[in-house]
Order: C-alpha cells, then sequence, then structure tokens
C-alpha cells in the first residue's frame, strides 16, 4: 500500500508582515523545512514539495533531502493549482496521496504515520486528524479515487468541497496534537506558535 506526499509551499504569503512565513526560522530551521523533514522521516514513498519557482527562496530554504520540488507558474490562481501540480508530479500508481500545507511546521512525523497506518486499514477512506472539540486537521489523505476529482478544484477551496461532499469515506484519527491545527499567516500566528512551544518545553 503505497502512499506518495505533496507539500503544498507556493503560496504568497501575503498575510505575513514584513518577509516570508516559509522561510521564517524556528529553532534555526526554515518554517518549510521543518515540515519536509517531519515528512522525510515518515512512511510516505515520495515526497514533492511544489513551489512557484523550482530555484527560489522557498524550495532552497527546504534544502535538501527526500523530496523533490515541482514547480507551479499558476500559484497566483489559488491553493487549487498548487494541488494539481503536486497531483501530476506523483506516480499514478499510488494508491493514495497524503496532502501537507507547508505553513504547519509542528505537523509530526508520528501524526503522519498515524494517518497512513489508518489508510492501510481503510485504503477507500479520506483520513485526517480530528480534535476532541471536533477541529479537522491536517494533513488529510486521500485515496486514489478521488484523484480525478481533486484535479477538477479551483481557486483557493484546495479540497474542502470535495471532503464536504464525500463525508461517507470519512476516517477521522483523534489527535490530540495542536501541530496538527495550527498554521502560520501572521506575524502574531508565528508568535502564538513560539509562545506554545515554549510552554510545552516547559511542561
Amino acid at each position: 500500500m503505497t502512499v506518495s506526499a505533496v507539500i503544498l509551499a507556493a503560496g504568497r504569503s501575503s498575510r505575513f508582515e514584513d518577509g516570508h512565513k516559509l522561510l521564517v526560522e524556528i529553532d534555526g530551521i526554515p518554517v518549510v523545512r521543518h515540515v519536509c523533514q517531519a515528512l522525510a522521516a515518515s512512511d510516505v514513498a515520495d515526497i514533492v514539495l511544489v513551489t512557484s519557482e523550482a530555484n527560489g527562496a522557498v524550495a532552497k530554504a527546504a534544502g535538501p533531502g527526500r523530496w523533490r520540488v515541482a514547480e507551479n507558474p499558476d500559484a497566483r490562481d489559488g491553493l487549487s493549482t498548487s494541488l494539481r501540480a503536486g497531483l501530476k508530479s506523483i506516480s499514478q500508481d499510488v494508491d493514495g496521496l497524503l496532502v501537507a500545507l507547508a505553513d504547519m511546521p509542528a505537523i509530526s512525523t508520528e501524526l503522519v504515520n498515524a494517518l497512513v497506518s489508518a489508510f492501510r486499514s481503510n485504503p477507500a477512506a479520506i483520513v485526517f486528524p480530528v480534535a476532541s472539540d471536533g477541529r479537522r486537521g491536517h494533513p488529510i489523505l486521500w485515496p486514489k479515487s478521488l484523484f480525478p476529482e481533486l484535479m477538477t478544484v479551483t481557486g483557493d477551496s484546495g479540497g474542502r468541497a470535495i471532503l464536504t461532499s464525500h463525508q461517507a469515506l470519512w476516517r477521522p484519527v483523534p489527535c490530540d496534537d495542536e501541530g496538527a491545527f495550527a498554521d502560520i499567516d501572521t506575524r502574531a500566528d508565528l508568535e502564538a506558535f513560539k509562545a506554545r512551544d515554549q510552554a510545552m518545553r516547559r511542561k
């Protein structure tokens, strides 16, 4: 049962003041590389990092590793273009695709492996983390049967509409790790993230 992964990293970071959110360092490591490293240590077979420029700043910040870069020249047209670029870059022989967001630096290898394990038990399912309060998180693992629908998405919606229309396929994985729900869009998000991280380390 083979699962590939796509990391969506082609956004313009327009809400992040003074810089690009994926280039900001946490513990000396750029945000985008945190996500790449978490997936690289996981059970996914192949990793594609989708950026707006193959040799741009985000790709360089990700650095070398068990991932390859796919360029999305249409990134300004929304998140969906990166999803489609990622789908085009993976082998069509895989059984599932894990879609991760590059602005979620606390995604853990353990979470990714839990999602992959749940998918292998039910390879027709859409697998994602869910908090005890009902919040749905990321990454989301999609079955191959939905790849054609994912190729039709437009704008910034990503796969939300498809997720909503296939609730019978949901296989939520209980998750108490805030990293599955915390993204960084603004400087305030970054400071809140760092504060949570420091608080957890003090426990």
